[in-house]
């Protein structure tokens, strides 16, 4: 019960700080002759956008959902999700100048290798579960 409580109110911050944060990319109009990116991205708001610190809050909240969600829909769809927006990511490498700056990679090779981990063990336990179920027959 206290997992199911932690991981919906995980799957529901973590919607809408995308929610609220993608309106408030559109509402944010910028002058003209302004690049609506660099207004969305300048400031504060540059540390926390959805394709750094989002991008690896919504990879924990992707483990969650693999370890304990027992809906295969909500599995796959946040794991899809964060799929897209680590590739998205990857236009950050167009800016990088030293090869150290690749580091911030890090954490999405950690999230793949655990949800990996995860997938495996979730399908090692359904075999024993099946072989099980063959010898009671």
């Amino acid at each position: 019960m206290k997992r199911n409580k932690l991981l919906t109110a995980a799957n529901a911050a973590i919607i809408m700080y995308y929610m609220v944060f993608f309106l408030w990319a559109k509402l944010s109009e910028p002058d003209e002759g302004e690049s609506v990116v660099l207004t969305a991205y300048s400031g504060f708001i540059a540390y926390i956008n959805p394709f750094t610190i989002g991008a690896y809050l919504l990879g924990v909240v992707a483990l969650l959902n693999l370890k304990y969600c027992q809906s295969k829909i909500y599995r796959i769809a946040f794991f899809v999700f964060y799929c897209i927006i680590a590739v998205c990511t990857l236009v950050a490498i167009m800016g990088m100048t030293y090869w150290w700056e690749l580091f911030m990679y890090a954490p999405h090779v950690i999230i793949i290798a655990a949800a990996i981990m995860i997938m495996s063990r979730r399908n090692d336990k359904k075999r024993e579960d099946l072989q099980g179920r063959d010898k009671d027959e």
